[in-house]
């Protein structure tokens, strides 16, 4: 039987949420029954590993999708595969606007973001990109939602119908490292959140948690972006150098959550949040606002959701999660059963 051809269309193998997710698709669609391709605009700086094994790697070094047309016009009609996955805004933008110039028998784009929460952050650029999604959207056979509330939202906002939308969560992977254990820290409570330090993930507002916390609550913040000095310069004026400690762009994501007692989501907008599954997956519990996808994360055996804004909330679920003894074996074998990477890639494989 001839192996059906699939293609999965990334910006770059840098460090975000999308890429994670294409990464671990591509390295676990079942290889017996399809000859998968990874195509690259940008092969600088990977923060994932390559080669990957069974993988064919493509990369088409265009840099930005807008130089990235004719190039991925003549690679598709050359190659014809049967199915052809994509992610990120303005990759599916850009696929939608090939597919009118390369037949492709089944187009499937991966949506990364709730729209009408992403426009208050991003501005007129997410604008823009909001006019061309309702006109290339229409082109796509499946558009894949990573929770009901951003089917619901495309819905809404692009008129997308329910019957070309599927949802399907986020996958995770099994960690290396083992489940988390509770340490004793000398009575020292220690959190963690994992972001790109940027205005949507709300670091502003957990300092400022943080600082209304007793001194034996830590923080540990891990993560690069343009909000760095600014978040630098709160923690000087909350007092807090002490407290929190800043580690920048980390790989070893589950390890080093395995070494705190609790992560936090300061978010205000998320579409899936990758990283609370990821803490799941060893164990820790998770306290967070509540933000795309954690109705169906989240339960009373393994954290609290608070609703946004109610920074009072917020604190005191922290308390009561740092006090309370979970039972992380529990926590991590939940999440595996729910959203592991075999049980993950086989619905994407459905859709072909």
């Amino acid at each position: 039987m001839r192996k059906k051809k699939v293609f999965f269309i990334l910006s770059s193998l840098r460090a975000g949420g999308s890429e994670r997710v294409f990464y671990l698709l591509v390295r676990n669609f079942d290889k017996s029954l399809y000859d998968v391709t990874l195509i690259l605009l940008d092969s600088r700086d990977n923060f994932f590993e390559t080669p990957i094994v069974g993988v064919n790697l493509i990369e088409l070094n265009t840099i930005k999708a807008s130089k990235s047309f004719f190039k991925l016009v003549s690679l598709l009609r050359a190659e014809k595969p049967d199915a052809v996955f994509s992610t990120g805004s303005h990759i599916n933008i850009l696929l939608g606007y090939v597919s009118f110039f390369a037949n492709i028998p089944r187009l499937i784009a991966r949506e990364s973001n709730i729209p009408n929460l992403m426009h208050v952050y991003a501005g007129m650029k997410a604008k823009i990109t909001g006019h061309l999604i309702k006109l290339v959207y229409r082109k796509f056979d499946v558009i894949v939602c990573q929770s009901q509330e951003m089917k619901a939202a495309l819905n809404q906002v692009y008129n997308i119908k329910d019957t070309k939308m599927v949802v399907i969560p986020n996958p995770v992977a099994q960690p290396k490292v083992q489940v988390h254990v509770p340490i004793d820290n000398g009575e020292i409570n220690k959190m963690i959140f994992v972001a790109r330090l940027s205005h949507e993930k709300g670091h502003f507002r957990l300092l400022e948690c943080l600082a209304d916390l007793p001194v034996n609550y830590h923080l540990t913040l891990a993560g690069d972006g343009p909000l760095k000095y600014n978040i630098e310069q709160k923690i000087i004026e909350l007092g807090l150098e002490k407290r929190v400690y800043m580690l920048g762009q980390i790989s070893n994501v589950p390890e080093i959550i395995a070494a705190h007692n609790l992560f936090v989501l300061s978010s205000f907008t998320e579409g899936f949040p990758n990283v609370v599954i990821e803490a799941l997956s060893v164990g820790v519990p998770v306290v967070a606002f509540n933000v795309g996808g954690l109705s169906h994360i989240i339960n009373e055996k393994n954290g609290y959701v608070v609703d946004q804004h109610k920074l009072s909330d917020f604190k005191q679920r922290i308390v009561e999660a740092c006090n309370r003894r979970w039972d992380g074996d529990h926590i991590a074998n939940d999440i595996q059963a729910r959203f592991g990477i075999n049980k993950i890639s086989s619905c994407y494989a459905q859709l072909i």
